[in-house]
């Protein structure tokens, strides 16, 4: 008999074999993806000593194919933050593997749309998962009026879900958010707000004319350093409180690119959208900008985030961080969804 014969006869039985056990095979595939979607949750996190910093969504206030609204984690020893939490990005926090249940707080920045729209979300799905105390969710004067609607426009999901599953496995004090109204600082000099275990988190005012106030947020912890922007314009205030940071988080809106879309918009007779495109460019920073923020804070490294526009290409990327080599000397990373960035601290398991 011909080697291929045996081959070919080898094949059938094996394949014999599988199909006669394909139901216990079945069985252990199927469990053990059970048991990697019940035990995928990544609490190392917490407990390597370093401090983590994840980018739960990285696009602007228009609709990303390929980015969330924005959000930025922060895990340091058994604390887990998250700042903002815009449009989509709550399934990347839990796409992640990021330790929900143990969700300390939520820092707002400021109240437009695509930086609070997913805070529902953080407040229900982090109850879903364990959390049964209260979520303390900290912002500007108004923050309360923020999480207010929230709980009311959640109130009737949370009473379903405590009827169904009682109260002893959803305690309605889980579902329950509590607004804090962080105190306006009057200069460009960062007020420390809370200490909670180790990790300081202080808070600076940025320029976001016309908003009132807008707020970004300095983490220190185990003598490392991160510095989030929030949306602004170039401003002194992130340049002073990003000091020798070890991280700088800056948003970025390439107005180079922009006003090419607004000429069009014109050109088409799109008044409307062309108005709103130009009237954007004026309370952001552009990516060369936020580089010589970086620079003149001597930051060890800069991530850009809040994209806009959307970078569809290499080409665009690379039109986008145009020039920004040339104001900056350290590490530039273009932020993109699911970006995380680990920092050694002092004390740090190895």
């Amino acid at each position: 008999m011909k080697r291929s014969h045996f081959i070919l006869i080898a094949l059938v039985v094996i394949a014999g074999a599988i199909y006669a056990q394909r139901g216990p095979l079945l069985e252990r595939i199927i469990t053990r993806q059970i048991d990697k979607t019940l035990q995928r949750v990544d609490n190392s996190l917490m407990t390597d000593g370093k401090l983590h910093v994840i980018l739960c969504g990285t696009a602007a206030a228009l609709p990303d194919p390929d980015r969330a609204g924005p959000c930025t984690a922060i895990i340091a020893g058994d604390q887990f933050w998250l700042v903002d939490v815009g449009p989509s990005s709550w399934r990347n926090v839990d796409q992640l593997n990021l330790p929900i249940s143990k969700l300390s707080g939520v820092l707002i920045t400021h109240f437009h749309s695509d930086h609070i729209n997913d805070l529902g979300e953080a407040i229900t799905q982090s109850w879903i998962a364990g959390r049964s105390k209260p979520l303390d969710v900290y912002g500007p004067q108004g923050i309360s009026d923020v999480v207010g609607g929230f709980q009311k426009a959640f109130s009737h999901d949370k009473q379903y879900r405590v009827d169904h599953h009682g109260a002893d496995y959803m305690p309605p004090s889980g579902a329950e958010a509590v607004a804090h109204a962080l105190p306006t600082p009057k200069g460009i000099e960062a007020e420390p707000v809370l200490e909670p275990n180790g990790l300081k988190i202080s808070v600076f005012r940025v320029d976001h004319a016309p908003i009132d106030i807008a707020f970004g947020y300095r983490f220190e912890y185990r003598g490392r350093s991160v510095v989030i922007s929030g949306d602004t314009k170039k401003t002194e205030s992130v340049i002073h409180n990003a000091k020798d940071a070890d991280l700088l988080i800056h948003e970025a809106l390439a107005s180079h690119m922009t006003k090419r879309a607004t000429a069009r918009a014109k050109e088409l007779g799109i008044t409307r959208i062309a108005k709103l495109a130009d009237d954007v460019r004026n309370y952001h920073a552009t990516p060369v900008e936020a580089a010589e923020v970086a620079e003149a804070a001597h930051a060890k490294k800069l991530v850009l985030t809040h994209i806009f526009p959307p970078l569809a290409n290499g080409v665009a990327r690379h039109l986008f961080l145009q020039g920004t080599s040339d104001a900056y000397k350290g590490p530039i990373i273009l932020g993109a969804d699911g970006t995380r960035i680990d920092i050694d601290t002092q004390g740090a398991n190895p």
